[in-house]
């Protein structure tokens, strides 16, 4: 997900923009991009009295004064995860778990059962592990055919 933030210099409302931006990108990891309007800028008669201007993926979201609440409730509709992502975060705790327990069948002396148990929790998690990967390139890649193929409002 990339979020463009259009702004222009000595602009208090753009500067609590960018740090509310900056706030929620530790929770909702996304590419942040400002760009500073200047005269010379094609966009910027157009944009100019909406300063500050947020696009979320390419679709103009918000501009001017921005309620945090709203920002949040738009960033998380965005980057919700699919089911697939959920399956493979189940499969990674699933093979956490299969481990320690043929750990502990290790401690109690039962080999075989702890060799069984240690090989299938690491399938386990490597399964789990390659599903979340493989979905999060999808989406990515996804992402960046749809922020490619539309432009700005």
């Amino acid at each position: 997900m990339t979020v463009e933030l259009l702004s222009t210099a000595d602009c208090t409302l753009c500067d609590n923009a960018r740090q509310l931006l900056a706030r929620l990108k530790k929770e909702y990891f996304f590419d942040f991009i400002e760009t500073k309007l200047t005269a010379e800028d094609p966009r910027y008669n157009q944009f100019l009295a909406s300063i500050p201007v947020i696009f979320v993926d390419g679709k103009k979201r918000f501009e001017g004064r921005m309620d945090e609440n709203e920002v949040r409730r738009v960033l998380a509709e965005e980057r919700r995860p699919t089911r697939v992502f959920y399956i493979g975060k189940f499969l990674e705790a699933l093979g956490f778990l299969t481990v320690a327990l043929g750990l502990m069948y290790g401690l109690i002396g039962n080999m075989w059962i702890d060799l069984y148990f240690f090989g299938g929790g690491c399938g386990i998690f490597a399964m789990g592990r390659y599903l979340e990967r493989k979905e999060k390139k999808r989406k990515s890649s996804t992402e960046e055919k749809n922020v490619g193929g539309e432009k700005p409002v």
